[in-house]
């Protein structure tokens, strides 16, 4: 069976679309959370996925818009994140579709031909808010692959492959017996390479492949010049889109 992989697609339906194309041939697709916030089609975006997506788990955006409460991400992104989700996400968004994301489960433990998956946004430990980034050491990893239930006992994770997302940066690492996975991020890549990422797992190969494609980020721009919104704000969007790097675009911004 041949697994689409995606996450974090950030209300960037244009670059659903290339990488839905592109896919081509799978027989299920799995969603690792954040389909809102950031992006001009938040509603197009949720649509597509109470429609196709066969395997869900909340993103600490869905929860964000679904909740009322802080997303919680990064320093460096967290005022455009306020702002598009006030401006952006819940502007546009239909009742129905807010349900939708409350609906989410944080975790999903699943067995698919004989493989066992581990699927949640950010890590075992901290579903919402815990990033797990490529080049962290052995240890600190594996301390994140532990999941610790209400009453704080905690249990090492024990899966096949282990399906992350939330860094917006593509990873493949072994620890021990599960091979530690993200697809990177559809809509909002952020490892200087602007194109949408997204993953194939093949059950029968046992494989986790990592693929990029372009898609028409100018027509992106044009349907967020669309939404009136404030010209920092845009430009910082676009900057993110545009360079696929946080830093540079805040540079942008500053210039």
């Amino acid at each position: 069976m041949r697994l689409l992989v995606i996450s974090d697609i950030h209300g960037n339906m244009h670059a659903l679309d290339a990488v839905i194309n592109s896919a081509e041939n799978y027989d299920r697709v799995i969603f690792v959370g954040d389909s809102v916030d950031y992006g001009p089609n938040p509603g197009e975006v949720v649509d597509w996925l109470r429609e196709n997506a066969d395997i869900i788990v909340m993103g600490n955006h869905d929860n964000a818009v679904a909740w009322g409460v802080d997303c919680r991400c990064g320093e460096k992104t967290h005022e455009l994140s306020v702002y598009t989700r006030e401006n952006i996400s819940l502007k546009l968004l239909h009742e129905d579709q807010i349900n939708y994301l409350r609906e989410m489960p944080l975790r999903k433990v699943i067995e698919i031909d004989g493989l066992k998956l581990y699927i949640v946004h950010g890590s075992p430990r901290v579903p919402l808010y815990g990033y797990v980034y490529p080049d962290l050491p052995d240890n600190e990893l594996s301390n994140l692959l532990i999941e610790k239930s209400s009453y704080g006992v905690a249990k090492k994770i024990k899966s096949d492959f282990i399906i992350l997302g939330h860094t917006h940066i593509p990873m493949i690492r072994r620890i021990n017996n599960s091979m530690i996975v993200n697809p990177g991020s559809v809509g909002q890549p952020r490892d200087v390479d602007t194109r949408a990422s997204f993953a194939i797992l093949n059950t029968e190969k046992r494989s986790f492949e990592i693929q990029r494609v372009k898609y028409p980020i100018d027509e992106v721009i044009s349907r967020i010049k669309e939404l009136n919104l404030d010209k920092k704000y845009e430009k910082w969007i676009i900057a993110l889109l545009k360079t696929a790097d946080v830093d540079q675009a805040l540079r942008i911004i500053s210039s």
